[in-house]
């Protein structure tokens, strides 16, 4: 009876969730967040005050949680990334991450695409730089450290950003399409350290 109970319970916790944020996003069509109030947000979710805050303490937080949700699922899509096979695996990684937005939260990043927050942003790179990092372990032999570091960088943010400005145009061209330049650029990149690293050691920029 205990554990139906608390089934029950966590599903109504769920259901309210999920009606809040659903109203928020329906008012954040025609408001900014910041002029958005508890009593307009309750009213269209049909929820009391009370119940709103004893889930969240304030509207950003409904924004928070929805964005460790979705960083959640980023890490869990690429804790099976597959290193060995880096055009496959970064084809693959770009297509869960498609489908992960359009299933899930495409009303989010449909209403934050033009104005994306910084935290979600920083968040999502970590997860990623984590990954580019594993990647470009087994040439640390061949580069210098500090070079490591910065083209794992380098790759975490172009493979990022190509994904987000790809979402950002309207998906302009196919998912397709978006998803072999970004494992094509990325194998180059990483295939190509050594000779990156090389030209680095060999150019001297300091002259004209």
């Amino acid at each position: 009876m205990a554990v139906t109970t608390r089934n029950n319970s966590d599903k109504r916790v769920i259901r309210t969730k999920k009606a809040i944020r659903a109203a928020l996003f329906k008012i954040m069509e025609s408001k900014d967040i910041s002029s958005i109030t508890i009593s307009e947000l309750t009213t269209l979710a049909n929820v009391n005050r009370r119940t709103f805050y004893t889930h969240y303490n304030n509207i950003t937080d409904i924004l928070d949680e929805t964005e460790s949700e979705i960083v959640d699922a980023v890490t869990a899509i690429i804790s099976h990334f597959d290193s060995g096979s880096l055009v496959n695996s970064t084809y693959t990684l770009f297509l869960e991450l498609s489908k992960l937005i359009t299933e899930q939260y495409g009303f989010y990043f449909h209403l934050m695409k033009s104005d994306f927050r910084g935290v979600l942003v920083s968040r999502m790179k970590n997860v990623l730089k984590a990954s580019a990092g594993k990647i470009l372990g087994h040439f640390t032999i061949t580069s210098e450290e500090k070079y490591v570091m910065l083209m794992s960088a380098f790759i975490n943010g172009g493979f990022l950003n190509l994904f987000l400005e790809w979402n950002k145009s309207g998906q302009s061209v196919s998912i397709e399409t978006a998803a072999k330049v970004a494992s094509v650029m990325v194998d180059f990149c990483v295939k190509n350290v050594p000779e990156i690293t090389d030209t680095l050691n060999k150019t001297d920029f300091t002259k004209k």
